[in-house]
Parts: structure tokens; sequence; C-alpha cells
């Protein structure tokens, strides 16, 4: 068995048993730390699509198998599905290989076990892509679910959102690999430097138009490169970017600025660096997440900003008025960044629209009070949802004492079109991960 299957596998049966979430970059991953490159760019990729691509392997086990997944032992299961989504979806794997490692994997399961699991296998390998093909036939939701590799629910939901063409293009970028981005750390390297560091470990990167500080890579992990180490620099899309832009804007010297839902601290580490004289406040709730926040403020060498481990709707009787921006990057349903976070679409349910906006208004209305008046509440969620976006903006503007920064004046190659002074990226539209993104100014009366 190839060292980098035998490692995916591992991986997979540890993500089954323990409910972990897929994180791309699999730092500290120990399945992959006696892999050289190549074997450990193989096992990232195995994980990544089997998670990514579950219901469409369900979908083709279970016609060619003639029998319910629900019956299959967990472990075998997931050696089908790594099995099946080498023989559907990755050409440079000979057929013979998948089949004969997928076998390999449970040669500890019995002659009964092994059978099967090579019987199936085979017959994925024979059918398996015609099969695929006939049941992702047409526009029915079953069919998008099944060809796109998505639950129902989020399927009928984007319908519903953007329309029959829309939501193809979205669902189909949202199983593309996702962009490499980057942001330089401007407070310790320029883009030279860290393009300089960057090729020392084969790492190629493209300066991106309109974004100063962005860098398109290719190549190794950029966890495992010296210039991450040294906080020259972090993965982070342009859609992140963008919104921490729109934040950082107009800001005065010696401001104050509150991140509320900091963590990890990626947008957090952008507002140090593009308002060095300002005080910075990071609040997160979740103590698991601010360590993460303090450790990557540690690694990006934001040692000025302040963390402050609260829930950020207990900030207000202290510190009303006293902030000249605010960020909100608030929890949401995450459907603009399904390429990136292969397990979310798993992990959701159709309620959660609902429960998220109601979660996110109050979060906003509670920001609005930190804001002096005359200061600016930037408001963004990595989704798309009508409940997530637009609505929760028109909540806080139709109280009064608010107005929406023309922001798509500004960029309009990003306006959304739902509504023109906020920003939308879309994967399927900007290659980017899907941010919504709105800025509000409070009126100097402050009412």
């Amino acid at each position: 068995m190839s060292p980098a299957r035998a490692a995916a596998f591992a991986i997979l049966r540890r993500l089954q048993r323990t409910k972990g979430h897929v994180d791309l970059s699999f730092e500290g991953a120990p399945e992959l730390r006696q892999l050289d490159r190549r074997d450990r760019a193989l096992a990232v990729e195995l994980v990544a699509g089997t998670v990514r691509r579950r219901n469409s392997l369900d979908a083709v086990l279970a016609s060619v198998s003639h029998d319910p997944l629900s019956r299959v032992r967990p472990e075998v299961l997931e050696a089908l599905r790594l099995g099946a989504y080498q023989l559907l979806y990755m050409d440079r794997v000979p057929a013979h290989a998948a089949v004969a490692e997928g076998v390999a994997l449970v040669t500890d399961r019995g002659a009964a076990t092994r059978g099967y699991v090579n019987a199936v296998l085979r017959q994925v390998s024979r059918v398996g892509r015609q099969t695929l093909a006939d049941l992702s036939q047409g526009t029915a939701l079953g069919a998008l679910a099944i060809g796109h590799s998505q639950p129902q629910w989020i399927v009928r939901l984007l319908v519903d959102e953007l329309g029959q063409t829309a939501t193809e293009e979205l669902l189909a970028a949202s199983n593309l690999p996702p962009e490499r981005c980057l942001r330089v750390n401007s407070l310790c390297a320029t883009v030279e430097e860290a393009q300089t560091a960057l090729r020392e470990d084969d790492v190629a990167t493209t300066q991106v138009p309109g974004f100063a500080l962005a860098l398109v890579y290719e190549g190794p992990l950029l966890e495992s490169t010296r210039a991450f180490r040294m906080g020259m620099v972090t993965p982070q899309s342009r859609g992140s970017q963008l919104a921490a832009a729109v934040a950082a804007r107009e800001v005065p010297g010696g401001g104050a600025v509150a991140d509320l839902c900091a963590a990890p601290g990626t947008k957090t580490s952008q507002l140090a660096a593009e308002l060095p004289s300002c005080r910075i406040l990071a609040v997160d709730s979740d103590p698991n997440r601010v360590a993460a926040l303090r450790k990557n403020l540690d690694r990006l060498q934001a040692a000025a900003v302040t963390v402050l481990e609260a829930d950020a709707t207990a900030l207000r009787a202290r510190d009303v008025g006293q902030f000249d921006a605010v960020l909100v990057d608030a929890p949401c349903t995450g459907l603009g960044t399904l390429a990136s976070r292969p397990d979310l679409r798993w992990r959701g349910r159709p309620a959660d629209v609902r429960r998220l906006a109601t979660v996110q208004t109050s979060l906003l209305a509670n920001a609005a009070g930190l804001v002096r008046p005359g200061g600016t509440l930037t408001y963004s969620v990595c989704t798309v949802t009508r409940a997530e976006t637009v609505d929760v903006v028109a909540a806080i503007a139709a109280g009064g004492g608010w107005r929406l920064a023309d922001l798509g004046s500004d960029w309009p190659q990003f306006a959304d079109p739902r509504l023109a002074t906020c920003l939308l990226t879309l994967p399927s539209t900007h290659g980017t991960s899907g941010f919504f993104i709105a800025r509000l100014h409070k009126s100097a009366a402050g009412r």
C-alpha cells in the first residue's frame, strides 16, 4: 500500500470517529509527518476530494453494490469511498491500483470483506462514471445534489435564492480546488521580501491586481515554508482581505478599532498591519479559538492587539461609543467557502440559516452601540443567503442613525446585484471565496 493512501485512509477514519473538521492545511496532522512532499500532496488531495465528493461517491456505490450503505461498516465504507474517488475523479490513478489498494485497506477484515470491496470497486471501475453521469442527468434537485455532491437542502436554497444557472455555477465552483491566496504581512516583510523567501521553498507567486499585498501561489503547503513560520505571510483569500480592507478605511490615526468574533485572527492581523497607530481589540468567546487567535497574532507579530475572551454581546455596557470602527465577521452558514471547507456542506442543516440570521442581527445591533458618533460598522459573512446578508444590514439601517456606504462605487466589480452599495464576491464569478460585505456610517449625532 502506498504511504499516501495509507495516510489518507487513517485521516479519514480519524475524522469519521471524532467528527473532526477538515483543515486543508492539515497542519499538525500526525499521519502526514513522515511523508515526502509528493506523497503528502497526494494524501491531502485524497482526503479533501473523498470528503467533498461524498454524496456523489455514495450514490454510485449504492447503485453498483445494490446494498444499502447503512449496512456497511464505517471503516469499510471509507475504504470504498477512497477507492471510488480515485476511480471516478483521478484519471492519473490506474484503475487496478485503486482497486488493489482499496482491498489492501481492509486486509485485516476477513476474506468476505476483501471480496466485497474488490467486487464493488471493480464494478465502479467498469461502469462508475456512466452511472454517475446518469444519476446526475437533468436539473432536478436530486440530480444536482448527486452531480455536485451537495445536500439537497443547499441545492434547493441556492436555486430559490440565486436561480438555476447561478446555482449550478456556484456549485460547480465549490468542487474545484480553492484559490491559493496569501497576504503579505507588512508588519515584518515587503512583498518582494516575502516572494524571495517563498522561492527558497519552491513556492511560485503572482501578484493580484487591485490587492497590493495579495499573492496567488503554487507549490507546497504554505504552512511548511519559512516565510509562514517567520510571519511574513498568512493564507487569506481575496474575499477575506477585502472585508478587512473595508473595515480599515478612513479610520483616524490613533483611533480605536474592535474586531468582534475575531478568531482565528486573520482579519485582526490585517487590521493591525493596515492601522499600526490604532488601538485594536480582538474579541472572541471560545477558549480554544482564543488560544488559536493569540498564537496566530504572535506568529504575525501583531503584539499590539489586545485580546479579550468574552461574549461580544457583553461589551456594550462597558464600551458603548468607544470605537471609531467595529468589524463584525459573524458566524454564518459558510456557503461561500464550500471549496476550502470540504466537510462544511455535510455539517449544516436547513434551520441554520434562520438561526444564524438571528444571531447575526443580535451581534450587529450590539456592535452598533460600540461605535462612536461618526464612526463605522463593517459587517461581513462568508455566505450568500439573503437572510444572512442583505436582510441583516437592512434591519440595522431601518432603525435610523445609520447610512450605508456606497462600496459598490469603489469596487464595482464586486457590487452585490441585490444591494449595489454592498459587496458580494463569488467563487463562480471572481475565483475567490464568497463574502458579503457592508459598511455603515453612524450619524454624527449618534442617533
